[in-house]
């Protein structure tokens, strides 16, 4: 089910993942309720807080979908594996949810300009910018190890990289992370996995139509493939 609602959406050109156009809206809105809240609080202005409080609850609505999609995408890209970035964004989902349930219950009974809702909206506000880091190590966690030295077009292929595959492979060994390592993946007689030759026809080959559970890469533009492509000969 997962992988034909990809597919389709590969189809009419839509190759990203779902969910980070939809974190928006809760990240907007809990930043928009902390302050008004703060506002709120500091000059004593009910109306704001009940603007807080309305954020809040739209936020509580905007969650599921985005935990639902951000799921979908992590079977669809990563297959589900347990990396350490998507299982604290995980955690913290389900931390965030408790939060704003518990938020909206303290708001009921708490002044629309209480301090304390000023530090619940904070928490959460909190949580949101800690989602957000371990979002950021998934895309841009990955750092070329010390001692590779990369110019040209193989520099910018690193930086392909990082974005686009080191939440999989790792660049510095040949270990499997959640598909196998890039350590030498040119010298060797044939790729892991798939079996085809090493050879720059398969690269691309294997970007267009994985093999295996892999998904497709066939969005990014010739410059980017090239650049990866050289920057996985210097490995």
């Amino acid at each position: 089910m997962i992988e034909t609602i990809y597919a389709t959406l590969a189809k009419i050109g839509y190759h990203h993942p779902l969910h980070p156009p939809l974190t928006h809206l809760p990240v907007g809105l809990i930043s928009g309720a902390f302050v008004f809240a703060f506002v709120a609080w500091l000059f004593r202005r009910p109306n704001l807080g009940q603007s807080a409080r309305h954020c809040i609850i739209l936020a509580l609505i905007a969650v599921p979908p985005t935990v639902v999609l951000g799921f979908m995408d992590w079977q669809h890209r990563l297959g589900g594996a347990e990396l350490f970035p998507v299982m604290m964004k995980l955690i913290l989902a389900g931390i965030l949810l408790v939060l704003l349930i518990a938020a909206i219950n303290f708001g009921r009974r708490a002044k629309p300009h209480s301090i304390g809702l000023v530090a619940v909206y904070g928490l959460c506000l909190l949580i949101v910018v800690g989602s957000g880091y371990f979002g950021g190590e998934l895309v841009y966690g990955g750092k070329a190890p010390k001692g590779e030295e990369t110019e040209g077009l193989a520099e910018e292929g690193a930086m392909v990289f990082n974005q686009n595959c080191a939440a999989c492979h790792f660049s510095d060994r040949t270990d499997t992370k959640v598909g196998p390592g890039m350590k030498g993946i040119f010298a060797r007689d044939k790729f892991p996995v798939s079996g085809w030759p090493a050879s720059e026809e398969s690269f691309r080959k294997q970007l267009k139509t994985p093999y295996a559970r892999m998904p497709a890469f066939a969005h990014l533009p010739e410059e980017k493939v090239a650049a990866l492509s050289a920057y996985l000969k210097t490995l």
